[in-house]
């Protein structure tokens, strides 16, 4: 828990913020609920991605196998 707690103080989280997402996910420690109350409180994901947000950067970079 401690490793948690120091990467949200790294990531510039409230110090009230820590201390009420620990109290709210004490029993139910993961990352994935973690990231849901910092989302609720107004900050971004920390420690989860969502892959399918992803497909939203899609781009054709140029680069064709073919060509080699």
């Amino acid at each position: 828990m401690e490793s948690i707690i120091y990467e949200l103080r790294a990531n510039n989280i409230k110090e009230e913020d820590i201390q009420s997402i620990m109290e709210k996910v004490k029993n139910r420690i993961s990352e994935e609920n973690i990231d849901i109350e910092l989302q609720k409180l107004g900050y971004p994901k920390l420690f989860t991605v969502d892959y399918d947000d992803y497909d939203l950067y899609d781009y054709d970079d140029g680069y064709d196998d073919e060509q080699y």
